[in-house]
């Protein structure tokens, strides 16, 4: 990985750190996911103790945002069928993801659909926190 690039995943990780309060801790997001369609994937990290896609997006005023979403790791994700050259840079897609609370755009991945409508699902996305509380 080149250096400057290293640095720049070490800043989203760092941006996304300072958005988790606690690690593990579900508290940081938003208990409703958002559907970003027409996404570029950016880079993959296939790391652990948590596997993280950054991508760009369109946002509503026709610039391009750059988002990351944490996801489980690369056991977890294993385990839902994906592996590490599921989703790689230039790919397009949509993401489903639970955005931090705080405004930044990050989030807890849900699932990234493919453009054949296949989906991954993230390693949390059977939790309750995703469907409604009785």
């Amino acid at each position: 990985m080149h250096h400057t690039r290293l640095l720049r995943v070490a800043a989203i990780f760092a941006t996304m750190v300072a958005a988790v309060s606690a690690h593990h801790s579900d508290a940081a997001y938003e208990t409703r996911s958002i559907l970003l369609k027409g996404a570029t994937m950016t880079s993959v990290v296939w790391a652990n103790p948590h596997t993280l896609l950054t991508f760009t997006v369109q946002d509503t005023s026709g610039g391009v945002t750059t988002w990351t979403a944490e996801s489980g790791s690369p056991s977890a994700l294993t385990r839902m069928g994906w592996n590490r050259n599921s989703v790689k840079a230039g790919d397009a897609v949509t993401i489903e993801l639970f955005p931090a609370r705080n405004g930044a755009r990050v989030g807890r991945l849900a699932k990234v659909v493919l453009p054949d409508g296949r989906e991954l699902l993230d390693s949390l996305s059977t939790a309750t926190r995703i469907l409604p509380v009785p």
